[in-house]
């Protein structure tokens, strides 16, 4: 078959055909009485495999190994595998650090900032996960200390209604109970006052 017809079953160019072509990964033979390649379904099965391959990012160095048996495409997979991870690891450091400099607002870096990121990044970026880390967990302790202080003053505020209008009502005349239910209300003011002034200097 024509290439023409092999760039349509594969989805491949005819100029990266060629190339594959001239890497070795592929060997059509020549049409003796007209000098055009004559390429085979071995050749389109071939084509679709690179085309897989090159998906996955593998090098044409790679592939060529692999379609010459020369080693296994597990153990490619496997090489390629640990090359992917690395570079995701890098990629996730360089977030970090992208991430870290736009919180901060930075539009200059300073001499001793580079050098410091330049000689030793990976430690830099750890430093900056575990203060991220002890950032995290102060502020789970912040909002569960708030909801043990809202849940503390809702159980208060409720067992004072209840005692308020258990006993209060039933044993008072209206301007005492009047006196009493302001004293109360200006108690929580006050306590409330105190908490969040503590709250606001922590």
């Amino acid at each position: 078959m024509k290439i023409s017809e092999v760039e349509k079953r594969t989805g491949i160019t005819s100029h990266n055909i060629r190339f594959y072509e001239k890497e070795g990964l592929i060997n059509p033979p020549r049409n003796l009485s007209n000098g055009y390649r004559e390429y085979t379904e071995t050749d389109v099965e071939r084509i679709n495999c690179i085309k897989l391959l090159r998906m996955l990012d593998i090098s044409i160095k790679d592939i060529k190994v692999c379609l010459e048996e020369e080693e296994k495409l597990s153990c490619i997979l496997d090489k390629h595998l640990k090359d992917l991870k690395e570079e995701e690891y890098r990629i996730k450091q360089n977030i970090i650090l992208c991430q870290e400099f736009a919180d901060m607002g930075i539009d200059d870096l300073s001499a001793d900032m580079i050098e410091k990121i330049i000689c030793d990044k990976e430690a830099y970026v750890i430093n900056l996960q575990k203060i991220k880390k002890q950032d995290k967990i102060q502020s789970l302790f912040f909002v569960s200390k708030q909801l043990l202080c809202i849940i503390g003053w809702l159980t208060t505020l409720i067992m004072t209604i209840w005692f308020y209008i258990s006993l209060c009502l039933a044993y008072m005349d209206r301007p005492f109970q009047i006196i009493t239910l302001l004293l109360a209300v200006l108690l929580f003011g006050c306590m409330f006052r105190i908490v969040y002034f503590n709250e606001k200097k922590n």
